[in-house]
């Protein structure tokens, strides 16, 4: 029987990569996409692997679409929490609303859609996995970051101590924590010069790629990987290493 796997965040970046490289491994999957003109284009690249997709469009801080997917999705095997906010604002400048979204968004929303689904596994007697999606700014600070870092870091507490929890159920939890990542080549060409000041700050002058990440997290939920929960697989070039 075919494996299934939930991924949040799964309409573009590391998202979509992660969707077609768990296709490619013939599971079948649960997308959840923020915009519907994302739809058309991933079912397309995932239609060559002959799978079943099912794509729910929405908002994840809206409860009531958590419990739509908690009545919609009665079974999985992997859980990927990859979708998530960003705030580059300095501290003193990060808003009451922005700091509630951030929060909602990399550390609630998590929280609950883990709570809902490990359960869901529990109850299937399914020995799955969930896979967060952190950041190097998860084991590290970084100027004009203090609202994604708190979440980050948040998420890395969250995961060992969830790992702790369900690993009686034989629920394995981790992160994956990359560095700076190119999503596009648009972003590539119009921040060129800011990207090659991070690019310089890597001991490995290189950046992630969502490939990379992606093959990262499917490692996890083979059996390569059996013995590993409640850490973090940083693929930061070196970053966190030192200075």
């Amino acid at each position: 029987m075919r494996k299934k796997t939930l991924i949040t965040g799964a309409g573009r970046g590391i998202g979509e990569q992660i969707a077609l490289k768990f296709g490619s491994e013939k599971h079948d999957l649960t997308l959840l996409i923020q915009k519907k003109e994302q739809y058309p284009n991933i079912m397309k690249k995932l239609k060559k692997y002959n799978i079943k997709v099912d794509c729910f469009i929405g908002d994840l801080k809206n409860q009531k679409f958590l419990n739509f997917l908690s009545k919609k999705v009665n079974k999985i095997d992997n859980l990927i929490n990859n979708a998530a906010l960003a705030n580059t604002k300095h501290f003193l400048k990060v808003t009451h609303k922005e700091l509630d979204d951030i929060t909602n968004v990399n550390l609630k929303t998590i929280f609950k859609l883990s709570q809902i689904f490990s359960k869901k596994m529990i109850k299937n007697k399914i020995k799955g996995n969930i896979i967060n999606i952190s950041s190097q700014l998860g084991h590290v600070g970084g100027y004009n970051r203090t609202g994604y870092c708190m979440t980050k870091f948040g998420l890395e507490g969250l995961t060992k101590s969830m790992a702790m929890d369900l690993g009686k159920y034989g629920i394995r939890v981790n992160t994956v924590a990359p560095t700076k990542t190119i999503v596009n080549q648009e972003e590539r060409q119009k921040t060129k010069k800011r990207l090659n000041l991070i690019r310089n700050k890597i001991p490995l002058r290189k950046f992630s790629t969502t490939k990379e990440i992606a093959s990262i997290v499917y490692f996890l939920t083979t059996e390569s990987s059996s013995s590993i929960t409640g850490t973090s697989i940083i693929s930061d070039g070196g970053w966190t290493a030192g200075k």
